[in-house]
């Protein structure tokens, strides 16, 4: 019975797959690590943890496990509370996440209104002399609408 030949794309896996040796140690750090996946959704944080007093208690929590990682007197213990303190970056991590989220969906929705207002301002703004014939007014709205409208133009 004659042989068959692998083809090329598995023969490619083949060799790749002998090259590739993994030394024991890699082995064990790669079981005790998820599989990357494909980047999830964050879902919306609860009350609770988009409190910014909550984010701040974390924060603290993570500064205070900082300096306790310098003051511990062996490698076992600054392996443990470096591993609490990486769980507590990523919850740190995804609750600003969840907050860029939320802030930019509340930008986005209120861009227009902003726009339309910003229109409103600079109608104001041209015609605020017929408007109120007292100097010191007319001076600080012109002012107050120039600042307005030039902190929005930066968006």
């Amino acid at each position: 019975m004659p042989s068959q030949k692998p083809s090329k794309s598995a023969a490619a896996a083949s060799a790749k797959l002998a090259s590739a040796t993994v030394p024991p140690a890699a082995t064990a750090l790669a079981a005790a690590t998820p599989p990357a996946a494909a980047p999830i959704e964050i879902p919306a944080a609860p009350p609770s943890l988009a409190d910014p007093e909550t984010i701040a208690m974390y924060k603290a929590l993570y500064d205070t496990l900082g300096r306790a990682y310098w003051e511990a007197s062996d490698i076992d213990a600054k392996d443990t509370i470096q591993g609490v303190r990486d769980a507590i970056s990523d919850i740190l991590t995804d609750l600003n996440i969840a907050q860029l989220k939320a802030n930019t969906a509340l930008y986005l929705a209120v861009m227009p209104k902003i726009r339309h207002t910003n229109a409103a301002l600079g109608k104001i703004k041209d015609d605020i002399s017929s408007i109120t014939k007292n100097i010191n007014t007319a001076a600080t709205v012109m002012a107050s609408i120039t600042k307005v409208l030039t902190v929005i133009g930066k968006i």
